[in-house]
């Protein structure tokens, strides 16, 4: 039977690709089926007006030490991203004093009476043990913080971490969740940026699904995913072809892939309504300035403009429609870490900032206040600026879904460890491989554990089918 696989993947993001590269070196026949025309989820890239855009301003905080690079080396593909590490460019600016970004520089801006406090904060999080550790799991970010001090610069330095990881509140991210990642963070110093823009990293995946005799189709989406006896068999298609597999995995939006793709009556009433109360991470307006030459060697900064509006936070005041003057965010240089994502003398500065689901009504405001934000950062460029794009939420729920939202579930201490849902579902043959089940770590990062340890869930049955 021609349409006949041994795993068939909905979904060409991080995840997706990285669980079908690993099948299909295993000799599985992979059959992955993204919906879009562009591959590549959150991480597509495209081109426009002669730069190459990425559809989010991604970090990877542990490059060629983490789990996409852990993907690359177990498909036997280790130099497939082109990573570029940070160069020791990369400053901090509270309010209007820039500092080269340390232990140091942070220390600076927290009152001196506060100082011994912090200091004990950055100690623990490198010497907690795994019993402390497992203590803390469903205790806020915000809560943990507050134990140690009660500077109200010091929380807002690590929101601005915990927001920028996570996407998602302070007062609502895991403690562990966050210790861990910035222990993993500091500790490895990997931050990375690869060649060819944010493209590359699912790019070698879904090579490697070719490589290894699987195949990739985009602009098929899928329409459902076929139950038989109580099992996931198989996806039909909106062209009307159907597929079959043993094995279905889903790196879609886990909602949608209960409600629409399989349907509530396959499962547990308890699962579908868990499923259902689940909320996403965080929005961002992504702001892209080209400038008319190069005006900065700096790959990396981030901007607190005061203690209430640190990178990633949507404020009261966005809440209630305001937009604030200046707004902080993670300001970045695509160009500065390769020069081809710039037309020829010029560079490209990005960065993005947190914002409500939906800002189009006073995109204006924003725009302005936007630009501000980037004066602050960077007056040099005054009289240099050629050309402004500001990219809201709008634009990643149009090719990625999920509201807009920049992960996905967000790892909220209700959505964490024993509280996240897992790779296998209620459903015979149904998997998920994503940012929204199991995984650890940062963005895209959660997405590679994710597949990584669905992976090793599949090893009894990829062993089985070798051994024969």
């Amino acid at each position: 039977m021609s349409n006949q696989y041994d795993a068939i993947i909905i979904g060409s993001g991080i995840g997706g690709g990285a669980i079908g590269a690993m099948l299909a070196h295993q000799g599985w026949n992979v059959l992955l089926l993204e919906r879009n025309k562009r591959l590549g989820g959150r991480c597509i890239s495209y081109e426009r007006n002669g730069c190459m855009m990425d559809l989010g301003w991604h970090f990877y905080c542990l490059s060629d030490k983490g789990p996409l690079q852990e993907v690359c080396n177990r498909v036997d593909m280790p130099n497939g991203i082109p990573w570029n590490q940070l160069n020791g460019t990369s400053y901090i600016q509270v309010g209007d004093v820039q500092r080269k970004y340390s232990k140091k520089s942070m220390m600076e801006v927290v009152a001196e009476e506060e100082r011994e406090n912090f200091e004990r904060l950055f100690k623990d999080v490198f010497t907690l043990s795994d019993d402390e550790l497992s203590e803390l799991w469903y205790v806020s970010v915000g809560d943990w913080v507050k134990s140690y001090t009660s500077d109200k610069m010091a929380y807002a330095l690590i929101e601005s971490f915990a927001a920028q990881y996570f996407c998602v509140p302070a007062k609502e991210a895991s403690a562990t969740e966050f210790i861990r990642a910035f222990r993993e963070v500091m500790s490895n110093r990997a931050t990375a940026y690869p060649s060819g823009g944010n493209f590359s990293v699912p790019l070698v995946y879904l090579d490697a699904i070719e490589k290894y005799k699987g195949t990739v189709k985009n602009e098929t989406p899928v329409e459902k995913i076929i139950v038989e006896d109580g099992a996931a068999v198989g996806v039909r298609t909106k062209d009307g072809e159907e597929y079959r597999a043993p094995v279905i995995i889903s790196n879609a939006d886990i909602k949608a892939t209960i409600n629409e793709f399989v349907g509530p009556e396959h499962f547990p009433k308890a699962y579908v309504d868990r499923i259902n109360e689940l909320t996403y991470s965080g929005h961002g307006v992504m702001l892209r300035v080209l400038c008319s030459e190069k005006i900065s060697e700096k790959q990396v900064v981030i901007f607190i403009p005061d203690n209430e509006n640190p990178p990633c936070k949507v404020t009261d005041e966005m809440k209630a429609g305001i937009v604030p003057k200046l707004i902080g965010g993670c300001f970045g240089s695509p160009s500065n870490f390769d020069e081809n994502l710039a037309p020829p003398g010029k560079q490209m500065i990005t960065s993005l900032h947190a914002c409500p689901a939906d800002i189009r009504d006073n995109i204006d405001e924003w725009r302005e206040s936007l630009m501000r934000s980037f004066y602050a950062v960077y007056p040099e460029a005054e009289g240099k600026v050629e050309k402004v794009w500001v990219d809201p939420p709008s634009l990643v729920k149009g090719m990625a879904g999920e509201t807009g939202a920049i992960i996905g579930i967000g790892q909220t201490v209700d959505q964490i460890h024993e509280k996240r849902p897992s790779q296998v579902t209620p459903l015979k043959g149904l998997y998920l491989s994503s940012s929204e089940a199991g995984g650890h770590g940062i963005g895209t990062e959660l997405a590679a554990t994710s597949a990584l340890e669905l992976f090793e869930i599949l090893r009894p049955m990829i062993d089985s089918r070798a051994a024969a």
